[in-house]
This record gives structure tokens, C-alpha cells and sequence, in this order.
């Protein structure tokens, strides 16, 4: 019975009406996220210029606290946590997975539970952060700075300069920089 089932699953699956279906309900899924994502970020950063997109499954933590300019795009599964805050300039581009972090603990204080403490973090006009990049709190990322894909950044990146490695490290400077 169970063969006969997956035939026919088989058989069903590989005809056009289907094949348009799945393709249709693929594409309203994908619209209905894009928009959730548009009026989730919407109504939880209050200080974001025009043409700001953010994908639907972004994790924002104290969104409040979150300052963009215009055109800033924040890929899918990036995490910002703006204890302290998050400003970012002009068309800055966040690539997917990417995690910025203001927050973190201090552990001079001895014994659990420790407090947290946090830095601000800067990111200006035109910056491009690759896939998976950490940024740290107290970082300022100049203007047309480039975060390569998987770098841990903890300390500020001049203008122009792009960025790789665990830390990362300047590796030449942006041919972009006005």
C-alpha cells in the first residue's frame, strides 16, 4: 500500500498544474513574509529613513535603540541587540547571518549573576558587512568600510578599509572611497 501511495505521490507531483501550484504557493509564501518582515520592522524602529528593508526573520533586540539612514538593507537570520545604541548611516548593507552585539557581560564582578555592559556601535554611509561577520559592542565602522564574510570585528575600521579575519584585520583599502 505504502509503494503504491508513493507512486502516485511521485506521478501527482510531476505534472505542470502541480508544478504551478507549488510554484504559486511558493511565491504568496515568500510575498506574505516579505511583507510581514516590512510591517514588523516598521512598527518596531521608529528612528529608520526611507527605503529601509529588513528581512522577515530578523532578530531585533531593544529595537528602540536602533538609529538607520535611508536605503540600509538588513539581510535574513542577521541578529542585532542594541543594549546600547545601534546607528547605522546612507545605504549600509547587512548580508545574511550577520550578528551585531552592543551587550556583553562583565565578568570582574566575581560571582554569577554577572551585569551586563555595553558599547555603542557605529556604522556609517555605505558599508557592506558580509555573511556571518560579528561586530562588537564599542566598534566604529568608517564610511565604505567592508566587513569580510566571517570576520569577528572588535575594534574600529577606518574609512574605506576592508576588513577580514578572526580578529579582523585591515587586508587593503577600499578602491570605493571617495
Amino acid at each position: 500500500m505504502k509503494q503504491c501511495l508513493l507512486h502516485l505521490e511521485r506521478s501527482l507531483l510531476r505534472t505542470a498544474p502541480m508544478g504551478l501550484l507549488v510554484r504559486a504557493l511558493m511565491t504568496l509564501g515568500f510575498r506574505l513574509r516579505w511583507l510581514w518582515g516590512r510591517v514588523r520592522f516598521g512598527a518596531l524602529v521608529r528612528d529608520r529613513g526611507i527605503g529601509c528593508v529588513c528581512a522577515h526573520d530578523v532578530d531585533l533586540k531593544y529595537p528602540q535603540n536602533m538609529h538607520l539612514g535611508d536605503r540600509v538593507v538588513i539581510g535574513s537570520n542577521v541578529s542585532l541587540g542594541a543594549h546600547s545604541p545601534i546607528t547605522m548611516g546612507d545605504d549600509v548593507r547587512i548580508s545574511r547571518d550577520v550578528i551585531i552585539e552592543t551587550a556583553g557581560l562583565d565578568f570582574s564582578t566575581g560571582q554569577p549573576p554577572y551585569t551586563h555592559i555595553s558599547k555603542p556601535v557605529a556604522i556609517e554611509k555605505g558599508v557592506w558587512i558580509g555573511a556571518r561577520a560579528v561586530i562588537l559592542g564599542g566598534v566604529t565602522l568608517g564610511e565604505n568600510a567592508v566587513v569580510a564574510a566571517g570576520s569577528v570585528v572588535s575594534r574600529s575600521v577606518p574609512p574605506g578599509v576592508i576588513v577580514a579575519g578572526v580578529p579582523a584585520r585591515p587586508i587593503k583599502a577600499n578602491r570605493f572611497k571617495e
